[in-house]
This record gives structure tokens, sequence and C-alpha cells, in this order.
């Protein structure tokens, strides 16, 4: 999918023979904010035009659970995880328990801890896969490449460890475009993306893996259903807006309710 820019306006002059006729033609690309600012896996730059997914609206919405209100376990142990916590042959099996909610506890020094509430019943595959990963120590040390202020907090690409200094400066071609070694389908978005909302980043259909991001303000308005939302964050909504290009994600640890 691609990333949300500014709506541009194209002039346009028009000459002919010895008469000059000069007309401006303002071409309006309608592209809302989010479309034109939009999430990507691709790329970290706002430029791009948006790629086509195949998630889409669910005809009726499932509620925010609260997890605040639910007993969890002890983090998760690794479950089979490869020997290279970044390569994966395959998409995950299922692994959690899908009648469960599932609680992501992500630290960044500096800034602090994020508690996402996951779940299942939004989107069983992807709250399956995060876990996975996530268990599995794949976000440890990975930083966030993408910050756009009042908007989203993007990261999950292993390619960028290293390759994301802090403003202004931009992160290297290296970065923005990697992922976990597989590939999984789009599901249907049943949930809107207010403030808080945990979605895969992709870059089209059916290409999400291990990048996401975290709404910094209410995108309700700002984005298509084109991206896997499965939870929301249940506390450490303040330290959001205060994560900085470059900062690092020292883990995510997750935990099963009980």
């Amino acid at each position: 999918m691609g990333q949300p820019g500014n709506t541009r306006n194209t002039p346009l002059l028009i000459a002919a023979g010895t008469v000059i006729v000069a007309a401006i033609v303002a071409v309006a690309v309608g592209f809302n904010h989010a479309a034109n600012s939009g999430v990507d896996r691709s790329t970290p730059s706002a430029s791009s035009a948006p790629a086509t997914s195949t998630a889409t609206a669910a005809s009726s919405q499932v509620p925010y659970a609260d997890c605040t209100t639910a007993t969890f376990g002890s983090p998760l142990a690794p479950l089979n995880p490869p020997s290279d916590v970044h390569v994966y042959p395959n998409v995950p099996g299922m692994s959690i328990d899908t009648t469960k909610l599932y609680e992501a506890t992500i630290t960044t020094p500096g800034r602090g801890t994020i508690v996402v509430c996951l779940q299942p019943n939004l989107a069983p595959q992807t709250v399956n896969v995060f876990v996975t990963l996530a268990r599995n120590h794949f976000y440890d040390g990975i930083p966030w490449h993408r910050v756009v202020s009042a908007f989203v907090i993007q990261g999950g690409d292993p390619s960028c460890i290293g390759n994301v200094p802090a403003l202004p400066a931009t992160p290297s071609a290296a970065c923005g475009s990697g992922g976990p070694g597989f590939k999984f389908n789009d599901e249907p978005v049943k949930q809107q993306y207010v403030n808080g909302s945990i979605a895969m980043a992709n870059s089209g259909a059916n290409t999400n893996g291990s990048q996401f991001f975290i709404s910094s303000a209410d995108n309700t308005k700002n984005l298509q259903p084109q991206y896997n939302l499965f939870g929301k964050v249940a506390s450490g909504l303040d330290v959001v807006p205060k994560v900085q290009q470059g900062d690092v994600m020292q883990s995510i640890t997750v935990t099963e309710q009980q």
C-alpha cells in the first residue's frame, strides 16, 4: 500500500500556433490523508500512490476488547523458533487460542512501555503471526523506522537494524521493504483505525509480513480498510506520540488470557 503524501495540484500550460491560449488546469488527485500519507512496507517515504489491497471492511464490526478487565499469565516462551529469528521458511502454523485475548508489551527505552490488546476475533491469522514472531524475539532490537506525527508509528523490519538515523536524516535504502521471509493474506477489517489501533503494514494485496503500525491519532477518516487490524493500545497511549524515528524496540513480550 502506498504512503500518504500531500494532495498536489498540477498546472498545465497549453500553447498553439501564433495565438497563445494559456489555461491552467488544476488536477485534483483524489487521495485523502491516508492515501496521501499512508502506511507502506516498501519505503518510508510519503510520496507514492497507494497500492491495491484485498483487505475490506466487514459488514458488521467487532467491538474492541478491554484487556484491562482480563487476567493474563506469564510471557509466552519461544515456540519452534528458526535458527535465525528474522528468517522464517513459511507462515507460522496456528498456535494461539482464538477464543482468548493476548497482550503485547512493547518496550522502547527512553520513551516508555506500550501495552496492546490483541484480539483474534478481529483477525485470527494476524494475531497468530504477531504473537509467534514476538514470543520468538523477532522484534527485539528492531527500530521504529517510520514516524509521522499525529498519524502513525511503524516498525518491524529487521533490515532496518542499524539503518535508521534520527531525524532529520532518512533511513537507508536497505530499510523499509523487509520482512520475516513469508507473506500472508489480508483479513477483513472489523473495526475502525482509531487512536491507538494496531494494524499490519503492507505493500499491496496479501503482502502482510512483520511490519506493523500503531495509529497516533484517530485515523478513522484517514485510512481505507486496507490493513489487517488486530487490536488496540490498552495502556501507554501517551507513549505512542513520544516515539521518534530511530528509537529501538528493546523487546515485545506476549501474554495469554487466563
